[in-house]
């Protein structure tokens, strides 16, 4: 993964997307309707926390880079961690998310583009995968987990790792980096990697 990281190099621009943010719960402190841009590489725990309870798809590109160089590398790897993890998407999931023809190869996708594999099934199958991710941990658990850490990643200091924590316990470490707003919005930040630091069923 060090190696995935170090070659994360750009990021391109996303067109301005105008949402607005929420205070109701679900399990926790999960906004109802969409976040706002995350400011910080902490924000984004609570665009996590939103997807993992309210499953908005929509909502992906908000947070998913859109330059090949992290696409490609970051969408294997989001599957094959998850398929190591045994967290699976359901039919229902698959065709919400536009990746049904991609199915019988997301455990197994190419790191770089082909033929039959180009950038917009990469970033589909990216978003994906983020999602695939999320759906590991129960909404509840989603609900009560905090930052705990924030730190440069030591492979490339145009990243940061954004590590969550459940009781105390380290869960996740979020990989993310800076995005420009085509539509004048200033710098956000993205995911570009996640990493299970545990595995979901030693959640007690």
């Amino acid at each position: 993964m060090a190696s995935m990281v170090r070659n994360i190099i750009g990021f391109g621009a996303l067109a301005a997307l105008t949402i607005s943010s929420g205070c109701e719960n679900k399990d926790g402190p999960i906004p109802n309707v969409p976040p706002t841009s995350a400011k910080t590489p902490g924000d984004i725990l609570v665009h996590l926390q939103y997807l993992a309870a309210w499953k908005n798809y929509k909502h992906l590109i908000l947070i998913a880079p859109i330059s090949p160089d992290v696409v490609f590398p970051s969408a294997a790897w989001f599957h094959t961690e998850a398929k190591n993890l045994n967290i699976k998407l359901t039919p229902e999931e698959l065709e919400a998310l536009g990746v049904t023809k991609l199915a019988p190869r997301l455990d197994n996708l190419p790191r770089s583009p082909e033929d039959d594999y180009g950038i917009e099934e990469a970033r589909r199958a990216f978003n994906a995968g983020i999602y695939r991710l999320i759906k590991g941990l129960p909404v509840k658990v989603w609900g009560s987990m905090q930052v705990s850490d924030v730190r440069t990643n030591s492979a490339n200091n145009k990243v940061t790792d954004v590590t969550l924590s459940y009781n105390n316990r380290q869960m996740i470490r979020v990989s993310c980096i800076k995005k420009v707003d085509a539509g004048g919005g200033g710098e956000f930040y993205g995911v570009a990697n996640i990493q299970y630091l545990i595995r979901p069923e030693a959640i007690k």
